[in-house]
């Protein structure tokens, strides 16, 4: 589908430019919407049927879905056998939007950003690469009325994967690491102490290799990294609950974020915060971070955090990172940093009374060198432990 789509671009964006002068010549300023996918593509710019607009699109197979996109992370897939009764139209207040009495709510995506003709089987493993972009889905439901059946999914993470190869993910994990944040937050709504705990570079597949008893022992559950597999872009997603399209970290060049970041959050509702980190500071945040030189630095500083009983700590490990990027992800000096840190974790969380969550931003892959490296889309790269410990 990618070279098809590149063609389809190469294309139409001789006509899109073309649509968007005309447009703007006649005084509209109603946006054009892109028809993509399985197709020769098409761009709409008036109110019609769906079933007009997507013939318009000259779909390659006789049997299609489609897939309405809207730019809030919504999407909604109907069959291309059933459009009948769905009306593309268009408002100052909803942009462009479905409309429909004879199917199930669901279909009614507003902000509509693209639809895409797919395959029967594109995007039901939650994996649809698009226009050089890899959406990431997760099915929230479906539902049917007058025989007509749509299925809902939200946009977990959109991957730009033009300019880098993309190795696919069997098994997408269903957490990401953003959760660290969900679960945080509501802790601290029930008055409960959180402890954060970042054990930056530290893949699934590494956990996995190494002997690291007590993180095994709390049933670590595979979470999906923020795109791309950074430390900044990580760290900020952990921090603000938010992808790079939220917070707007998207290369180690950026410090600011565009979130509040949870410290603010906790701050405002009354709590005491602590940041415990390593030489230096990736990212502008509300604490200023107490910086360490090394692991055994920051875990003794995370213990003098731990006596003034603050309500919100995190605590940012790097080594695993640093020996992983020296001697490669699986080697033995990795492993056995891995297990130095099960140590220390260990010792924290018998220190502390409340909630402690512990993941990673990122894992790393072997290069030809024998050296390790990250910010690929691959699963040694994107798939991390997650793991929880409550008393």
């Amino acid at each position: 589908m990618r070279n098809k789509n590149a063609e389809c671009r190469n294309i139409f964006s001789g006509i899109l430019i073309a649509a968007m002068l005309l447009l703007g010549l006649s005084g509209c300023l109603r946006p054009v919407l892109l028809i993509t996918g399985e197709c020769e593509g098409y761009f709409a710019s008036s109110g019609m049927s769906l079933a007009q607009a997507v013939a318009r699109a000259k779909p390659r197979a006789e049997a299609f879905d489609v897939l309405l996109m809207g730019s809030d992370g919504m999407a909604a897939r109907i069959s291309g056998d059933e459009l009948d009764g769905c009306t593309l139209v268009y408002s100052r207040e909803n942009l462009w939007e479905i409309k429909s009495e004879l199917h199930p709510r669901s279909v009614r995506v507003k902000l509509l950003d693209r639809i895409a003709i797919v395959g029967a089987q594109d995007a039901r493993d939650g994996q649809l690469l698009l226009d050089d972009v890899l959406y990431l889905l997760k099915e929230e439901g479906a539902s049917q009325k007058n025989g007509r059946g749509v299925t809902v999914y939200t946009t977990r993470l959109r991957v730009p994967v033009a300019d880098g190869p993309v190795e696919r993910i069997d098994e997408l994990p269903e957490l990401m690491i953003t959760q660290a944040y969900t679960d945080a937050m509501e802790a601290l709504g029930r008055d409960e102490r959180v402890m954060i705990v970042e054990l930056d570079g530290l893949g699934w597949e590494m956990l996995a290799r190494a002997d690291a008893p007590y993180l095994k022992s709390l049933g670590p559950r595979r979470a999906l990294a923020a795109w791309p597999p950074i430390s900044p872009t990580g760290l900020a997603s952990m921090l603000t609950g938010a992808t790079a399209d939220g917070h707007g970290v998207h290369d180690r060049g950026i410090r600011g974020m565009a979130r509040e970041d949870i410290f603010a959050k906790a701050q405002a509702m009354g709590k005491a915060c602590a940041y415990i980190e390593g030489s230096h500071a990736l990212l502008k945040t509300s604490v200023t971070p107490v910086l360490s030189l090394s692991d055994d630095e920051v875990y003794e500083n995370a213990r003098k955090a731990l006596a003034g009983e603050p309500d919100l700590l995190f605590v940012h490990f790097h080594g695993i990172d640093e020996t992983a990027h020296d001697h490669g992800p699986y080697a033995q000096e990795t492993l056995q940093k891995i297990n130095e840190l099960d140590r220390y974790v260990q010792a924290l969380c018998e220190s502390f009374e409340g909630l402690v969550i512990i993941t990673a931003d990122h894992g790393q892959h072997e290069t030809e060198s024998g050296e390790g490296a990250h910010g690929a889309y691959r699963a040694e790269d994107m798939v991390v432990p997650y793991m929880i410990n409550e008393k």
